[in-house]
């Protein structure tokens, strides 16, 4: 009886974490005279320094191996339009329009409007958000390509076949039920490539190898030319792209040394179900994304790494011996702060089953609660975030900066 009382008040509440919320207004991209880049060391340790002062063609002459941009692009994120998103093998993300397209490549327009590349044999999905809306079993073939093609019904159809080649008018494409076609770009709602291909993007000779990380989302990877107080410039293959520093969100170093823990796959995530399976709430993590799918922002501040999760969660990660600490914070998110309710949270890093850290009761608007976990010889990692007494509403929590400094680089390149 208690409980027939008690859920649907809960659930009430609840429901405010997954109503509509209205957009965050569109960046400007604007320079901001305070504006100043964050050097963090491989140990950790953060020095702070005024854009302008920036100059550099290895940021670890500087001791750094992660370089945050502060003050420099704002937080807010332009309301999502019909644009593709863009994974390729290797960890890169592309988030942007489709702009030429010839044979076996076709360009991104990431950061409003510079062209990225991208090879048929290092693509493995393109999305267009917007029109998979209410789409469900979008997902890559057991083998060969998939396509999904959106109707004008508003069907969703998939197509299996491979991928012949990308033009102006579209995607041409093999079925074995369809034969040969091109689907228009502008039905495009999806693709699948089976990936045969590099796991690494196009690199140039010589240079320290980075990614940056964009406030569109993007993830590009390259060979640095130069990074300074208005441009990073990258080498990619024959080509060299200048990315506006006031897009840039952060540049890490990607010679071994460090990992991000949001991007390496973990044993286990189970969604969060907060009120049980029978009432249909399902929180599956979300990462280098807020809960929501949004971007991870606390304080005002916005992370380009990171995992959004809801109250209760677990992820747990098998260790393979290269690892030697774990540096992060934890905090809730700052969407939090439009609902009803604060939130409350308990973060804990479990270690080899031992708990190596655990916050204090964390709310909304409090500052995030950082923490360095030893590694050395580990087999396992566990992050957990419990709810308290307050119940589950609001309880949208994040893992922040997740960076995993190697004993010893397994390969000569980190997972970005």
């Amino acid at each position: 009886m208690l409980r027939a009382l008690i859920e649907p008040a809960l659930l009430a509440i609840a429901l405010l974490s997954v109503a509509p919320q209205k957009p965050l207004p569109a960046s400007a991209a604007r320079p901001v005279a305070s504006a100043r880049a964050i050097l963090v060391g491989l140990d950790g340790q953060e020095k702070a320094v005024a854009l302008g002062d920036l100059d550099t063609v290895d940021p670890r002459k500087q001791g750094a191996v992660i370089v945050r941009f502060e003050g420099a692009t704002a937080s807010e994120r332009a309301a999502p339009g019909d644009e593709a998103q863009v994974e390729v093998a290797g960890g890169e993300f592309l988030a942007g329009p489709i702009g030429a397209s010839k044979g076996e490549w076709f360009d991104v327009g990431v950061a409003g409007g510079i062209a990225v590349g991208v090879d048929l044999e290092q693509l493995v999905a393109l999305r267009f958000p917007a029109r998979l809306v209410g789409a469900a079993g979008v997902e890559p073939a057991p083998e060969g390509d998939r396509l999904f093609r959106a109707q004008h019904s508003g069907v969703i159809e998939r197509i299996d076949g491979a991928v012949e080649e990308f033009s102006s008018r579209g995607i041409a494409f093999h079925g074995t039920l369809v034969g040969s076609l091109v689907i228009p770009w502008n039905e495009v709602a999806a693709l699948f490539v089976e990936n045969v291909g590099s796991s690494t993007p196009r690199r140039a000779e010589g240079g320290v190898p980075v990614v940056v990380d964009l406030d569109d989302q993007s993830r590009v990877a390259g060979m640095l030319e130069h990074v300074g107080p208005k441009e990073i410039r990258l080498k990619r293959g024959a080509s060299v792209l200048a990315l506006p520093v006031p897009r840039v969100l952060m540049l890490s170093v990607d010679d071994g040394s460090i990992a991000f823990l949001s991007s390496l796959k973990p044993a286990s995530a189970e969604p969060s179900r907060p009120f049980g399976d029978d009432l249909g709430m399902v929180w599956p993590p979300r990462f280098d994304r807020s809960v929501r799918g949004e971007p991870l922002v606390v304080a005002g501040v916005r992370h380009s790494r990171g995992i959004g999760v809801h109250a209760p969660s677990r992820i747990a990660w098998t260790l393979d011996g290269t690892q030697k600490v774990l540096r992060g914070a934890a905090a809730l998110d700052d969407e939090v702060q439009r609902l009803a309710t604060r939130g409350s949270c308990i973060f804990r890093v479990r270690v080899d089953g031992k708990e190596a850290f655990a916050s204090a009761t964390l709310r909304s608007g409090d500052a995030p609660a950082a923490f360095v976990v030893d590694l050395s010889g580990a087999k396992e990692l566990v992050l957990e975030v419990d709810p308290t007494s307050d119940g589950f509403a609001g309880d949208r929590a994040d893992w922040l900066g997740l960076v995993i400094e190697r004993a010893a680089p397994a390969d000569g390149s980190s997972k970005r």
